[in-house]
C-alpha cells in the first residue's frame, strides 16, 4: 500500500512539474509596444510649495502665483507615450486640447511637455529635442546613472505586476518607480531608466508630479531616432546645450535658479 502512495505521489509531482514547465515556456516576454501615459502635474501645491514661500518673490510675481492658485486648476494632466521596440524607447506628449486655465499655470510647470526623449541602450546615449523659441535644440549624451534601491512593494499597473524601487537621478531627485519584470525593457518616462523591466509608474515629489501608465499595447513597430525634421537641428552635447541656455534663455536667472531650472529640461 505504502509503494502505491509513494508511487502516486511522484507521478502527481512529475505532472506538476511537466506542468510549470509548459507553463514557463508558453509565458511571453514582449519586446516591442507602445504604453500611454497620464501625468499628473499638482500645480497649487508646487506653487504653494516653491513660490508662495520665497520671501524675495517681487509683488508682480506673487500677484501672478496667487492668480493661478485661485483661478487655475489643482492639477494638469497629460497623456504621454512611450514606444518600445528591442532595446530601443522613444518617449513623447500626445498633442491635446487644453482648457484655458491650463494656459494660465503652463509657464509654471517644472517639465518640459513638449520635448522628445530616444534612448538606445545597446549604444548607452539618449537623443533629447527641447523646444528653443521657435526653434528647437537637440541634446545628444552618454546615458546619465540612476542610483536605485529595491522594495518588497508591488502594485498592479495596467494589466502588469510592478515593482516598486526607489531612485535618485541627477545625483539630487528622489523618484520613486514602478517596474514590470515580464516587460525586459530597461527604460520608462523621460530618462528614468536601468531597472530589470519596463517602468510602467513614477512619482517625483519634488516635482509635484506621478505619471502612471494606462494602456499597453504590444506591436512590432520599429522606434526611429529621428526626433524633427528640421534640417537645421543638429545634435549638440549636454555641454554645449546648458552653455547656450544659460548664455540666452535662461541669462537673466541666479545660478543657483539656473540648476534648478535645468534639473528639470534634463529631467
Amino acid at each position: 500500500m505504502m509503494k502505491m502512495l509513494d508511487l502516486l505521489r511522484l507521478l502527481l509531482l512529475i505532472l506538476f512539474v511537466s506542468i510549470g514547465l509548459v507553463h514557463a515556456q508558453n509565458a511571453y516576454f514582449p519586446s516591442s509596444g507602445t504604453v500611454t501615459f497620464e501625468r499628473k502635474f499638482h500645480v497649487q501645491n508646487y506653487l504653494k510649495r516653491n513660490y508662495l514661500n520665497k520671501p524675495d518673490l517681487d509683488t508682480w510675481e506673487r500677484l501672478s502665483v496667487d492668480n493661478a492658485v485661485k483661478n487655475g486648476p489643482v492639477e494638469m494632466l497629460t497623456h504621454h507615450t512611450l514606444k518600445f521596440y528591442d532595446r530601443e524607447t522613444l518617449f513623447e506628449t500626445i498633442q491635446e486640447d487644453y482648457p484655458a486655465n491650463y494656459r494660465n499655470v503652463t509657464r509654471y510647470n517644472p517639465t518640459l511637455t513638449d520635448s522628445k526623449t530616444y534612448i538606445n541602450f545597446k549604444e548607452q546615449e539618449f537623443f533629447k529635442l527641447l523646444p528653443f523659441g521657435d526653434e528647437q535644440l537637440l541634446m545628444k549624451d552618454s546615458l546619465p546613472a540612476v542610483k536605485w534601491k529595491y522594495t518588497d512593494e508591488y502594485r498592479h499597473i495596467a494589466g502588469y505586476d510592478c515593482r516598486r524601487a526607489n531612485g535618485i537621478i541627477q545625483d539630487s531627485i528622489y523618484v520613486v518607480a514602478f517596474f514590470a519584470g515580464q516587460i525586459p525593457i530597461s527604460g520608462g518616462p523621460e530618462l528614468i531608466h536601468g531597472l530589470p523591466g519596463l517602468i510602467l509608474g513614477i512619482s517625483v515629489p519634488s516635482l509635484n508630479i506621478n505619471m502612471f501608465a494606462t494602456k499597453v499595447e504590444i506591436t512590432n513597430t520599429p522606434v526611429y531616432n529621428v526626433l524633427t525634421k528640421k534640417k537645421k537641428v543638429v545634435p549638440e552635447s549636454k555641454t554645449a546645450i546648458i552653455k547656450k541656455l544659460k548664455e540666452t534663455v535662461y541669462d537673466w536667472m541666479e545660478d543657483k535658479d539656473f540648476k534648478k531650472r535645468l534639473q528639470s529640461i534634463l529631467f
